[in-house]
């Protein structure tokens, strides 16, 4: 399995319960403004919900990380973490990535 496809899959469809168009929005904003791809989610979990709340607040980047979270619990059965960096440092644990 390709553990950084599979996160960022799931990543894609939490973004994606704003709407697919939103998605690219964040995407391209996260790009354009603060030199993050989607790419680098993955190994840089904690700057990813770092620009989530400098463009959405802290409640709205709650809301998306809660909807990110619920696709990683939804594709890996035996993630037991609350954040989604606390969760993309357990998969890499227990997927040696």
């Amino acid at each position: 399995m390709d553990l950084k496809k599979a996160v960022l899959e799931c990543v894609d469809r939490g973004l994606s319960s704003l709407g697919e168009n939103a998605k690219y929005v964040i995407y391209w904003h996260m790009r354009s403004s603060y030199k993050m791809t989607r790419e680098e989610i993955f190994n840089k979990p904690e700057k990813f919900i770092e620009v989530l709340g400098k463009m959405f607040g802290v409640a709205g980047a709650s809301l998306l990380e809660r909807a990110i979270m619920r696709e990683i619990k939804r594709t890996f059965n035996d993630v037991t973490a609350d954040s989604f960096p606390e969760a993309v440092n357990e998969l890499k644990a227990k997927y040696k990535s």
